[in-house]
């Protein structure tokens, strides 16, 4: 069961890099981003009212969404947006992998999770994996403390450190038998109201785009990484941990490529694929990492 929700995931969120290009035009990023999670949020409620799933829950439950909204529908991509203003999207890729490491030292700090080694092991392999496949965008940037590109590592590392946080409440949360689908129904839409918010006190306009690619992609965006997506990752994170969920940031990356391979004649070298081979072993040594007693 778990093999089949970590490979779902992968194509999720490894398709949702093709779906974001068409969404990037007219709309600013942030408003694009409220209409995803809206929209998800919309279909999961009504697929609560279909079930006859409960949506009546204490005060103290909507606390717990709300703060997981922020972290892990809001903060962490407002951050990743200004991140993607000033860095290439092969360094986007390799910051975000840290995911992992970010999860294992955060669960431990936070949530006094004990460390498991061979997850960090198997992170660096994989980080290192993803280094190597974008090495020539890492190569060519010019790296100062100073530069932008530093402004845009900051911001990247702030979205990582925020989305671990929301993936370790939401682990909490389930252990604590909190429903997953109503979980992730009022986290989007509270997330989404943050942002709405945020927006109103900002310099950015609510705007709508009625083009075909544009809808389309946002469905796709909506039903498929985040309702699909974010449903099956946190389902995972709850059956064998956010700090092994994680890994699958660092695979993503490699699936967009293999789509790139085939819509967008993406040219593979030798160096690639071995950083493909040690994503894969990293893989491996995570997901076969004993759980602690």
């Amino acid at each position: 069961m778990n093999a089949l929700l970590y490979f779902v995931v992968l194509l999720a969120w490894g398709s949702s890099w093709f779906a974001i290009s068409f969404q990037l035009g007219d709309v600013a990023p942030q408003v694009s981003i409220v209409w995803r999670f809206l929209l998800a949020s919309l279909l999961l409620f009504a697929w609560c009212f279909i079930r006859g799933l409960k949506i009546n829950f204490p005060w103290r439950d909507h606390a717990n969404w709300l703060l997981l909204g922020f972290f892990l529908f809001c903060i962490n991509y407002i951050c990743a947006y200004f991140g993607t203003f000033y860095l290439a999207t092969g360094l986007i890729c390799l910051i975000f992998s840290t995911l992992t490491l970010f999860t294992v030292f955060n669960g431990f700090i936070f949530f006094k999770k004990p460390i498991r080694v061979p997850i960090l092991i198997g992170a660096v392999v994989g980080i290192g994996g993803l280094s190597i496949i974008f090495s020539n965008e890492i190569s060519n940037t010019q790296w100062s403390l100073s530069s932008d590109v530093a402004k845009g590592f900051i911001w990247m590392l702030l979205a990582t450190f925020f989305a671990s946080i929301g993936m370790l409440l939401s682990g909490q949360f389930q252990a604590r038998k909190i429903p997953l689908v109503q979980s992730n129904a009022f986290s989007m839409l509270y997330g989404s109201m943050i942002l709405i918010v945020y927006i109103s006190f900002s310099d950015v306009s609510f705007s709508f785009d009625t083009s075909y690619s544009y809808v389309i992609s946002l469905v796709y965006l909506a039903v498929v990484a985040s309702v699909i997506g974010f449903g099956m990752y946190l389902k995972l994170v709850g059956n064998i941990g956010a700090d092994k969920a994680s890994y699958v940031n660092i695979f993503t990356p490699t699936i967009a490529l293999l789509l790139s391979t085939l819509f967008e004649n993406y040219q593979w070298s030798l160096f690639g694929l071995v950083g493909v081979l040690l994503i894969i072993v990293g893989n491996v040594i995570v997901l076969y990492a004993k759980p602690v007693n």
